[in-house]
């Protein structure tokens, strides 16, 4: 797990949730598409394959489909470890990028995931996370061990 100072500062200030997770969200039905991994295909139902969508890439489209916003950063806490987990169970040959990112007071909390691809640009600097200066950033890589 990787974090910039802005994400360490706010684990140690934890605060209680009051929110509560929707079940089809901490328990994801993943689908496979045009080898792409994605919670909700009901955006995708009209197209076949990445060129016919508006996304630069597979992985542009898995971060933007793959996302949801929370109100605290417990729940975000919890539902990422509960995507991390489901990820590698279902798909244990895959490698995945998990990000949970927040305001640097904890609000506007956003997670997503998204296939770590050599192929394709970086959609996040994973060797510079403090380049974001104004969120809090957590990151989860999920790399199969058999390259």
């Amino acid at each position: 797990m990787k974090t910039n100072k802005a994400m360490r500062n706010l684990l140690n200030e934890f605060a209680q949730s009051n929110e509560s997770i929707s079940l089809n969200l901490f328990n994801p039905d993943f689908r496979e598409w045009d080898n792409c991994i994605v919670i909700d295909t009901s955006s995708l139902r009209e197209t076949d394959s990445i060129e016919e969508t508006i996304y630069q890439d597979r992985t542009d489209l898995e971060a933007s489909i793959n996302h949801h916003h929370l109100d605290d950063l417990r729940t975000g806490i919890k539902l990422i470890s509960n995507w991390e987990e489901n990820l590698k169970l279902s798909y244990p040959e895959r490698n995945f990028i998990l990000i949970l990112s927040s305001t640097i007071e904890g609000e506007d909390v956003v997670i997503r995931f998204f296939q770590f691809r050599d192929n394709e640009p970086e959609w996040i600097k994973l060797n510079n996370l403090e380049g974001s200066k104004d969120e809090a950033i957590l990151v989860i890589e999920i790399l199969n061990e058999v390259q």
